[in-house]
């Protein structure tokens, strides 16, 4: 989620990783791509060509809960080494902000177009209720991720500081807790009240942390990240297959490969990582300036437009795999063509809005600083009246 100012900044981002935040998005793509609303079904067809449609559609679209955990991990395993500050962090959420309102007007103004071509608007309560996310995305969660990601940076180095604090085997015992609790089942068929939200930032942080503060060589290891992933593989994709065997004319989502929470998902996320961060660095500028908008991706694809647009498209694919490939074409299509309007974006941004971002960044922090200074001496007035009533 850096902005492509920092890219020309003293620190020189690796490529692998970059690279790595490419192929996590292109996961979240292909999941929320429409295959459910495509022909990639002929159910005339014999068993073994409806399961291996159905096996195709699957693999392809099941990635999103390992793109979901890699986007994250790879925040965090440089968050956790980092001297975390409250200044730097709100200037995060600046940033990630005005990228989060771009995209929510400009798809909000997508969205009038395409319902003035299908000729219908929406009623009143869902046409207020995008407006509203709209102008307010982080508030009113037009997206997830974001959302969570900005409350996760808030909290970030109080969280740190505390898991700093603890010893070895305290950590090592929250930790083992966490994964007996939400690290095998799916979240399809176990919520247990964590869902997509903040909460699952800090679940997997605390996981990271311990990786990287108590695990070093692990962090170091490829043979050990090998042995990760073809463990996470064999779960994920070895469930899917046992599950889409016995139901071939349906793609059963949400299991152990699509839940960012689960084992599965964290190894093969763990292991791309360490992977990427121990392969001799790779400097490209092109690669790092792309990567910067990788987000976009995730904003456009998520958003009402995408189902607006996407699915009546999906619904005129061929029958078979066919649909596939054209459903296929689509994803990449949408992939590009947000990571260059995002791109664009920035340039303007560069010239414009950006050219005093020192000076809002600035601006920001005190207001926060005042607002907090408020609140703590309402608290002490609070505290103090609540003690001479006592007394």
């Amino acid at each position: 989620m850096a902005g492509h100012k920092a890219q020309r900044g003293k620190t020189i981002r690796n490529s692998n990783v970059e690279l790595v935040r490419l192929i996590a998005m292109a996961m979240v793509m292909f999941n929320h791509s429409p295959w459910g609303a495509s022909n990639y079904l002929d159910m005339g067809a014999g068993y073994g060509q409806r399961l291996g449609s159905t096996l195709i559609v699957s693999f392809l679209g099941n990635w999103g809960g390992v793109g979901d955990c890699l986007f994250f991990i790879i925040s965090a395993w440089f968050l956790c080494d980092e001297q975390q500050r409250y200044a730097k962090n709100a200037s995060r959420c600046w940033h990630l902000e005005k990228q989060l309102w771009f995209w929510s007007f400009l798809l909000f103004a997508g969205c009038i177009v395409f319902w003035h071509i299908y000729g219908g608007v929406p009623g009143m309560k869902s046409l207020a209720s995008l407006g509203l996310k709209t102008v307010f995305p982080f508030a009113a969660n037009m997206w997830w991720y974001p959302t969570a990601y900005m409350l996760f940076l808030m909290i970030c180095p109080l969280l740190t500081r505390g898991l700093r604090s603890l010893s070895h085997n305290t950590h090592a015992a929250l930790c083992v807790g966490l994964i007996i609790v939400f690290g095998w089942t799916p979240w399809r068929l176990f919520p247990l009240n964590m869902g997509y939200s903040v909460l699952l930032f800090f679940y997997l942080y605390i996981l990271i942390c311990f990786a990287k503060w108590h695990m070093g060589d692990l962090c170091m290891n490829r043979t050990m990240a090998y042995r990760l992933l073809i463990f996470g593989l064999v779960v994920g994709l070895g469930s899917q297959l046992l599950v889409q065997c016995v139901l071939p004319n349906r793609i059963v989502w949400s299991l152990w490969m699509n839940s960012p929470r689960c084992l599965s998902s964290i190894c093969i996320a763990l292991a791309i990582v360490i992977c990427a961060t121990t392969a001799k660095p790779r400097h490209s500028a092109v690669i790092n300036y792309i990567a910067a908008s990788t987000l976009a991706v995730y904003l456009v694809c998520t958003h009402p437009l995408a189902d607006m647009v996407l699915k009546p498209l999906a619904a005129r694919t061929s029958v078979g795999i066919a649909a596939i490939g054209q459903v296929f074409v689509m994803a990449v299509a949408v992939y590009v063509g947000a990571l260059a309007i995002d791109m664009v974006r920035h340039w303007v941004f560069d010239w414009t809005i950006d050219r005093n971002v020192e000076r809002q960044n600035r601006w920001i922090v005190l207001r926060l600083r005042a607002m907090r200074d408020s609140g703590v001496r309402i608290l002490d007035r609070l505290t103090a009246a609540a003690s001479m009533k006592v007394q």
